[in-house]
């Protein structure tokens, strides 16, 4: 198996997310296709989509592939760890690992800048992953698909904490008739939902638990160097998954 983590940095509103991807079989060629067939060199999830159709269909053609083929999560931490992360990521990874119930080998794979080049053979260490690498994304491209996610829960967390949602518009294009108000943040994460890691056991057995999926320890991870409000905002957003409808 192989986890792809990709960061999120978010310093006005205090957070950052490591992202997590697990794939269990190599993406590198599936999404070197993917990448060719929209004649794009690499996903670029912050790049400017209002009015692209190229990257909108790229973004949703790496987004199908998350969902059809991994599993995914996050780590949220204060913004303040930024330059420590080597100290988390020992207990994030292995509680990760602990989650996962493949017995395949694990290669770590982090897009270059989470950590120092010097620090890598001590988290190898604290974790027992030898193959933990760290990569540029345009090399790698499971990273990519880490990306997207650090991308769409960073709009999630941030528009959340400061209470300030984008509101779009969705019509007849998006099936929707006649048409409704949505914030761009829950859009947008609510693509990704089906994939999310989770437990495999509802929260109940009657209508709306029965369709939710507890995820603590499995598709959200919370350092506890977190603020009381920011572990709120990150438990309330991430802590469950509702797989039933939504409109």
């Amino acid at each position: 198996m192989n986890i792809y983590i990709d960061e999120t940095v978010h310093e006005q509103y205090g957070f950052l997310i490591l992202a997590y991807v697990l794939c269990p079989s190599d993406p590198q060629d599936d999404l070197a296709c993917v990448l060719a067939s929209n004649t794009a060199e690499e996903f670029h999830a912050l790049e400017k989509m209002h009015g692209n159709d190229r990257a909108q269909k790229l973004r949703g053609e790496m987004r199908s592939y998350v969902n059809w083929n991994c599993r995914w999560g996050v780590f949220v931490l204060p913004s303040s760890v930024r330059w420590n992360l080597a100290d988390e990521l020992p207990w994030f990874i292995s509680n990760l690992m602990g989650s996962c119930s493949s017995t395949d080998a694990v290669s770590v794979y982090m897009d270059e800048g989470i950590v120092k080049e010097n620090q890598r053979q001590s988290i190898r260490e604290a974790t027992g992953i030898e193959q933990l690498e760290l990569c540029k994304s345009h090399e790698m491209n499971g990273i990519q698909l880490a990306d997207l996610v650090a991308a769409l829960c960073g709009v999630r967390l941030r528009e959340e904490i400061s209470q300030k949602p984008k509101m779009l518009q969705y019509g007849d294009e998006s099936g929707f008739d006649p048409p409704i108000q949505a914030e761009l943040g829950y859009e947008l994460w609510a693509s990704l939902r089906y994939s999310m890691h989770r437990e495999s056991t509802p929260l109940g057995e009657d209508i709306p638990e029965m369709a939710e999926f507890p995820t603590i320890g499995y598709g959200l991870f919370i350092s506890d160097k977190c603020s009381q409000r920011l572990r709120d905002a990150a438990e309330k957003l991430f802590g469950r998954v509702y797989l039933g409808c939504i409109h």
